[in-house]
Parts: C-alpha cells; structure tokens; sequence
C-alpha cells in the first residue's frame, strides 16, 4: 500500500503556480483592507477632571471651586510625574483610528462656563500648553453677553468670550444645555412626572436647538461634546444626543475610563476637583 502520493514536476509546478497566486491576493486585499495599525494600544484607561469656578480667594473655596493657586498646582504636578493632558480629538482619534496617546493620559474639564475660564485657566493653559474642555450653559452666556457684567468672580462666559475660546488650539467648548442647569421644579435633564414621553422629548430637543443655534451665531459650528447638569442623566437623552451628532458624553461618575480602539466616547466618569486636597493627594486617589 502507498502512503505518500507522488507528483510529477508539472503537477508540482501548478501548485506552486496556485499558491503564488493565493498569497499575492491576500497581500492586495489587506493593502486595501480598514487595519489597526500594529502599535496601536488594545485599550487605555484615561481619567477626566471636572473643575469649576477659579478664585483668587481661599475663602470662597469648597467643592466645587479652587484657588488659581491651587490650579497651578495641578498642572504642575502632572508636568513633573509625566501626566499628559489630552484632547477630546485625541481620544476620538484613538477610538476610531486607533492613533496611539501618551502615557499616563488624561482630559481636563471645566463645567459651566464660568468667566474666570477665560480670564485666569486660559492664561495656564497656554503656558503649560494643556487642551482642556470647557462645557457653557447657553442661557448664562446670552444672559452675560446683554447685561454686560464681565466680573469674573461670579459673571459667565459671554458671546465675545465664547468667539474668542472657539479659535484658540487648546480649547474645546462643550454643551452644558441651553438652560436646563438648575435643581427646580426639573431636575437637569430629569422628566417630569407630569411630562409625557413625547412632551419631554420635545422638551430636550429643543433645548439641544436653541444651545446650538446660539453657538452656531457665534462660532460658525456646531457642539458635539455634552455634559450633563448635575451628571443626571438616562437613555432617552443619550439617544437624542447621538442623533444630534454630539460625540461625546460626559457624567458626574467619579470613575476612570478604558478606551478601545473601535469603542466610542458617550457616557464618561469624571473626577470632581474639590477645595482642601493637596495635588499629590488629589492625582495620587485617581491614578492609584
């Protein structure tokens, strides 16, 4: 009995011929073929700072507000332990294209819009050549930008501000709803028990309407970064915010995030920067 088959040097030659073939093709479709790159990192874990209003007082410090010192601070300490601050772009880069991000990466918000955004962050920005996200609630600015009040200890971002913050690098302005920041009747973006599905999505649609047309006029684009009032969210509103193109979503969810290429950016924790902790406490709780 024969256990090996035996070719001829023609028969040998058409396999040969054949295999050619095969793996040519398969150079030709990966060439053409969507890829990961091979550096690309699997996954990241990437915390996200929540500050708000910066004052030159410690006095009137607390939970959600910190001296320019104390700010300082901060983007000292993530110079010196290889922190690295990135963008909202960056990340959407990483997640669709897979473009690697530094070690140790992190994003830097601000909520609200408080004036003192432009007047004290702006200038540490620029020397420390940070990205940071600053989120405005669009009733607050039209509110600042017809009073006139630009006392940054209390005043909002106006129209003026808001055009200037829109052509500077290191910024990216979020929607923080157009008028929606508030703990009344309504909650943030909460239903009212009163409220019907379609009552209350009406209600949200036309919030996201008013915010946008208002930026449009004065920036000549449109949001697509989304905070949530008071972190009080749900999937309705999440669902509406994907159909109006915004791309991502940010929570009060005292949590870090792991990023993958192929993922998406909705629904990102965010660590509250408080009064009363030393930077390398602060840093060292959220990386730890």
């Amino acid at each position: 009995m024969k256990m090996f088959k035996i070719f001829t040097f023609k028969q040998l030659a058409v396999i040969s011929f054949a295999l050619c073939i095969i793996m040519i093709s398969g150079a030709t479709l990966n060439t053409f073929s969507p890829y990961i790159p091979v550096n690309a990192q699997a996954s990241v874990t990437v915390p996200i700072i929540m500050y708000h209003q910066i004052s030159e007082k410690a006095s009137n410090c607390g939970d959600y507000t910190i001296t320019v010192k104390l700010l300082r601070e901060d983007f000292q300490y993530m110079k010196e332990n290889d922190i690295h601050p990135v963008s909202f772009k960056e990340l959407s880069e990483y997640v669709k294209e897979g473009k690697p991000l530094p070690e140790n990466p992190i994003v830097i918000t601000f909520d609200d819009g408080e004036r003192s955004f432009i007047t004290k962050v702006l200038p540490l920005l620029e020397e420390y050549s940070y990205p940071a996200n600053v989120n405005v609630v669009g009733s607050l600015t039209e509110l600042y930008t017809q009073n006139g009040d630009t006392d940054d200890r209390y005043a909002y971002l106006n129209a003026e501000d808001i055009k200037i913050l829109s052509s500077e690098p290191l910024v990216e302005i979020g929607c923080h709803t157009y008028n929606l920041h508030s703990l009344g009747t309504r909650r943030g973006m909460s239903k009212l028990k009163s409220e019907t599905q379609e009552e209350y999505v009406a209600m949200v649609r036309n919030d996201i309407k008013l915010f946008q047309e208002n930026f449009y006029e004065i920036t000549g684009k449109k949001a697509v970064y989304f905070a949530y009032p008071y972190g009080l969210r749900n999937d309705t509103v999440l669902d509406i915010l994907k159909n109006e193109n915004f791309t991502v979503t940010l929570t009060c969810r005292e949590s870090t995030n792991t990023l993958t290429v192929g993922g998406d950016l909705y629904e990102l924790g965010r660590f509250n920067r408080p009064y009363g902790k030393s930077s390398h406490i602060f840093f060292e709780s959220i990386f730890s």
